[in-house]
């Protein structure tokens, strides 16, 4: 499997939610649409592309379980939340609600938005291991009525959470924006009657297409605007965000096989003999240093995982950066991660992961010296 993700067999891969990584099957896919695109870049561009792009949309909103007009191309969910967000009329005292469990790139598009219009961040605050009654009741409590957005993630970035976005978006009263960068392929969610106002989720991690593929799902009404406005803003929400300009379309074009890829593989059958092996690797991984399980994630993601640290060994958010540089150097690429003071690695399981490198990710965590 590290051969057919083109992956380099020196190094233990433990972090595919990161970045994710396309099959080499999937990348020739990606390579034979760039290659026909510069044999006539004209006419590709101007005649070709359009209904290409459309029909790549189609199918991926297929396995979403969306109608395709429902949903807009993004480069990743970072970029779709920026759309959303550029669509609100913020006003001095408004407020936008997050958790301390989101991904720090759209913590800060939040801060931004809010600092330039005098709108406000409020935080949803729950401890690691919350129960889903917990979670509820804090976006409640942050929530008021000056609340334009509550931001939920459907996995969490830091934490490896399943957060319970149905049950936040039935009890608040604003809309809600589901970040579900981690979602494709790890969860068959119901999108369209999850109550959600905005859904984005990236096809690049857990549903192997290329990097840059992302989709921004949007209930009747809601439809934010591209953020580039380009030759189809006027031809409806969908076809809007089909053509941003003169770029490499390739990834979009080629996401469909990275979806055949996940059903071959095996698809949701697939993804539970994942979620055994990380859930395996994880117990492995905390028996060898020695840390406990509890009070972690009471709804871990599927194929995703924390593990606690020893106290010495991550001290400081400072310090991730540091602990990252010394297990690459050992070649191991996990990531650590500093949450409400306690240190943890998040360990993933993808097709090309095996129990033993589990085993391997322990023996080096244990050669670690000194905190950071």
């Amino acid at each position: 499997m590290l051969e057919t993700f083109g992956l380099d067999p020196e190094v233990l891969h433990l972090n595919h939610g990161a970045y994710g990584v396309a099959p080499v099957e999937v990348r020739r896919v990606a390579e034979a649409w760039r290659d026909r695109a510069e044999r006539n870049p004209h006419r590709f561009n101007r005649v070709e592309l359009p209904p290409l792009i459309a029909e790549a949309r189609a199918r991926a909103a297929a396995f979403l379980g969306v109608g395709a007009d429902r949903v807009g191309w993004a480069r990743n969910v970072s970029e779709g939340i920026s759309a959303v967000l550029a669509g609100l009329d913020l006003r001095p005292g408004d407020e936008l609600v997050a958790s301390a469990h989101g991904y720090g790139a759209v913590r800060k598009a939040l801060d931004h938005h809010a600092a330039r219009s005098g709108a406000r961040v409020v935080e949803a605050t729950f401890d690691l291991g919350a129960e889903d009654d917990t979670v509820v009741e804090a976006y409640v409590a942050a929530a008021g009525p000056r609340t334009r957005l509550v931001v939920v993630d459907r996995i969490t970035s830091p934490t490896a959470t399943v957060l319970p976005v149905s049950a936040v978006a039935e009890t608040v009263t604003a809309p809600v924006l589901v970040d579900a960068a981690h979602g494709p392929g790890q969860l068959d969610d119901a999108i369209e009657s999850s109550g959600a106002t905005y859904w984005i989720g990236n096809l690049h991690k857990w549903a192997y297409a290329p990097r840059g593929c992302a989709l921004l799902w949007a209930a009747p009404g809601a439809e934010p605007p591209p953020l580039v406005k380009s030759w189809q803003l006027e031809e409806g929400y969908a076809k809007a965000f089909d053509y941003p300009g003169t770029w490499d379309y390739s990834g979009w074009l080629a996401s469909g096989s990275g979806l055949d890829f996940w059903s071959d593989l095996g698809g949701w059958d697939r993804v539970a003999h994942l979620a055994d092996l990380v859930e395996d690797g994880q117990k492995r991984v905390a028996e060898a240093l020695g840390t406990s399980l509890d009070g972690l994630p009471v709804a871990p993601a599927p194929t995703m995982r924390l593990v606690r640290l020893p106290k010495p060994m991550l001290t400081s958010g400072a310090g991730v950066d540091q602990l990252y540089e010394r297990l690459s150097a050992r070649g191991v690429e996990v990531a650590p991660v500093f949450f409400d003071g306690v240190g943890y690695v998040r360990i993933a399981a993808a097709p090309y992961n095996t129990a033993e490198d589990y085993d391997r990710l322990a023996e080096v965590l244990t050669t670690v010296q000194g905190a950071v």
